[in-house]
């Protein structure tokens, strides 16, 4: 009897702390999906990248976050590109911070699609890039309405990540690795970088180099999704991946990166719309917003 009495006191703590956190909006969410792509492909150099920033500081800005943009220029192949970090930031007086990033440029080479006439085109990138910035935007609409009470919210959108060569690392996430050089002195309690996670048959393991280096900060956020019910969540190392979160991880932040790895158009000309979900996005999004309500009282 004792323990049947526990049980209902703790499911009665549960859904009492659920009433107290926002619900994530996946038609929101996806309709930001929709919109990065219907501005086309947003390759550095590319107008479409233009238009996008200008998107992004505009609904950022809606929201009443404080805008900063990061400069930065790389050279890759021996041509210059310039990039530009966004950083939207809500309460930025507050000491205790989580910083939300994602890509939000795209590959300007559908170099995996089977269609080899196909490699030098750009592709429009819903999947990798428009569904980590669509989650984002979406945690910003939410924190707009209800301030949390125990953070103070970064959402950094890097460029510049997907135009790395396979075979080296460090050619990659240049936008990321140009914020931490950029800002020695900035302190987040958790990085947490959002990426390709609208694929409509999602599934996401734990990632190779977050789990050995911010174990605590994996496990809050797969524990989060298992209260929810959400199984695409799963309790198995996956691969190595070299993402946004690496060059947090090398100047000492707890980060993690939640991908799905695991999609068959990535870098293809099909990484469109259809091949993705809202339900998806609202998987990622709303344990999302556990980890950052979850202790306001």
């Amino acid at each position: 009897m004792k323990k049947i009495v526990i049980s209902i006191l703790s499911c009665i703590v549960l859904f009492a702390c659920q009433d107290k956190i926002p619900q994530f909006n996946q038609q929101r969410a996806f309709s930001f999906l929709e919109k990065q792509c219907e501005i086309g492909p947003r390759y550095p150099g590319s107008e479409g990248i233009i238009l996008c920033r200008e998107y992004l500081i505009s609904v950022c800005s809606s929201l009443g976050a404080v805008i900063e943009q990061q400069a930065f220029e790389e050279e890759i192949d021996g041509q210059i590109y310039q990039g530009v970090n966004i950083m939207a930031r809500f309460h930025p007086q507050m000491s205790r911070r989580i910083l939300f990033g994602a890509h939000y440029d795209t590959r300007p080479w559908a170099d995996k699609d089977p269609d080899p006439e196909a490699h030098t085109q750009p592709i429009i990138g819903a999947n990798d890039a428009a569904s980590g910035v669509a989650v984002l935007l979406e945690l910003a609409s939410v924190i707009h309405q209800k301030e949390p009470v125990e953070y103070g919210i970064d959402f950094v959108f890097f460029d510049l990540e997907d135009m790395g060569t396979y075979s080296i690392n460090e050619s990659w996430c240049l936008g990321s690795q140009a914020f931490v050089k950029s800002n020695p002195d900035y302190k987040a309690e958790k990085v947490i970088i959002v990426d390709m996670v609208g694929d409509a048959d999602l599934e996401i393991q734990m990632e190779y180099f977050s789990y050995h280096n911010s174990p605590l900060l994996v496990k809050e956020i797969w524990d989060s999704a298992r209260d929810l019910g959400y199984t695409e969540f799963q309790y198995r190392i996956g691969n190595v991946i070299y993402d946004d979160h690496y060059a947090f991880i090398a100047a000492g932040y707890d980060a993690t990166v939640i991908i799905d790895f695991d999609y068959p158009y990535w870098h293809t000309m099909a990484d469109t719309p259809d091949k993705c979900s809202p339900i998806s996005l609202n998987r990622v999004g709303q344990t999302l917003l556990n980890i950052i309500y979850s202790g306001d009282k």
